[in-house]
């Protein structure tokens, strides 16, 4: 049961990954882009509520907590990868912030003793090596856009690994059983910051609006919600080596490969290597 959890895991992040892009010609700090981040995170919440067997009863002051540190995560994970797609490979991009599994498979080791050997080092050492080589300005002409899509995606992976280190905390908290109230809280938290920051945005410079992405937005929160709350699942599950490496390589291949069929997106020989460590150092951290 738990690879079959892990399996639809892997789907519903690729379908949201994919998604996204859609969202990506909506301007970063824009009033249509943090409408639309509102919708989603909204839609993710109305996800949990039907599918993840909500209890109002009374919520421990530890898992409130978790939940304010989760929605800063969420927050800038989505926010920032969005951003991160208006000028960025979707194949790169989601190798990168997926990438981000580094810091809970660490968390499992360093926290709740967790199994951790020299092939897992191998894979984190791979992994970095990924992540500095999508940095690199390997023609002219990308001297001008690199740092529009670079550091906010470093942003987002980073904020990614945040968030599997709190869904584990919160699953080995002893108020484990409250992880569906936890993530209520987190996206509805999300929803109403990100529509306070729409209030705040000018106006100047909006493009034009599609109401359309606002569907898009809310199919990607649906996806966002249930991934998110079989993912806290897992956490409790699995150790961290294995959960967090075998899920971001599924959605690292799967997103490379809906890109280039969905999106006619080339693979250059940069990005193929970004891909090749990648896959490499989950593969390691996987053996080991």
């Amino acid at each position: 049961m738990p690879f079959l959890l892990l399996g639809l895991s892997v789907v519903l992040s690729t379908g949201r990954n994919l998604l996204s892009k859609n969202l990506s010609n909506v301007r970063f700090r824009t009033r249509p882009f943090f409408w639309c981040q509102s919708a989603l995170f909204l839609c993710g919440a109305v996800a949990l509520v039907l599918f993840g067997k909500i209890s109002f009863g009374v919520v421990a002051y530890q898992t409130l907590i978790y939940a304010a540190v989760y929605t800063i995560l969420l927050i800038f994970a989505q926010w920032f990868y969005t951003a991160a797609l208006a000028k960025g490979n979707t194949a790169l991009c989601s190798t990168v912030y997926s990438l981000g599994f580094i810091l809970p498979t660490l968390s499992g080791a360093i926290l709740w003793a967790e199994s951790f050997s020299f092939l897992d080092l191998l894979g984190i050492m791979c992994a970095i090596s990924a992540v500095i080589v999508s940095g690199l300005k390997s023609q002219a002409k990308e001297k001008a856009t690199k740092s529009y899509y670079f550091i906010p995606l470093v942003i987002a992976m980073l904020a990614s690994g945040g968030l599997g280190i709190v869904q584990k905390l919160q699953q080995k908290s002893a108020y484990a059983e409250q992880k569906s109230i936890f993530l209520l809280i987190a996206f509805t938290l999300a929803a109403v910051i990100s529509l306070i920051f729409s209030l705040f945005a000018k106006k100047q410079g909006d493009p034009p609006f599609r109401r359309g992405k606002l569907a898009v937005a809310s199919c990607i929160g649906v996806c966002f919600g249930c991934c998110n709350l079989l993912n806290t699942t897992l956490a409790g599950l699995l150790d961290s080596a294995i959960f967090f490496p075998t899920l971001n390589i599924g959605v690292i291949l799967l997103s490379m490969i809906c890109g280039v069929i969905f999106f006619k997106e080339k693979i250059s020989k940069k990005e193929l290597a970004v891909l090749i460590l990648g896959g490499l150092s989950i593969l390691l951290l996987n053996l080991g």
